[in-house]
């Protein structure tokens, strides 16, 4: 009996040790800093088991840069990684999978300092 439960303790202990937050440079653009900012719309939402977030920026290429480096950061753990610039902007894609899961990333950004980024998974990737 005392077996099988140092087992079972030990399997749950290594699988807490595996399941990590995944950590990612994009998800510090959250930490509340565009928050007062007039030119930026954050939003968060969580719903069925999803957890999703967007900035939505108008006419700011300062923050814009800051998704892009942000984003430019996370791209070696990216497992897909998409970037191409078109007439009217330019458009950067990555997937990084965490705990199983992936987690969808993503910036839309035209030549005016305007844009969209959002980061999108199951709860259970961020955890």
């Amino acid at each position: 009996m005392k077996r099988l439960l140092i087992a079972i303790l030990c399997i749950v202990t290594c699988v807490t040790v595996f399941a990590k937050p995944p950590k990612l440079h994009v998800e510090n653009l959250f930490d509340g800093r565009f928050n007062n900012n007039k030119s930026v719309t954050v939003s968060i939402y969580k719903n069925n088991g999803n957890y999703y977030r967007g900035i939505t920026v108008k006419n700011n290429l300062g923050i814009i840069k800051k998704i892009a480096d942000a984003i430019e950061r996370d791209t070696p753990r990216a497992s897909q990684y998409s970037n191409h610039q078109e007439s009217n902007g330019q458009y950067t894609s990555l997937q990084v999978i965490n705990n199983g899961e992936v987690i969808f990333i993503g910036l839309q950004r035209d030549q005016n300092g305007s844009g969209f980024f959002f980061i999108q998974g199951k709860e259970k990737a961020f955890k």
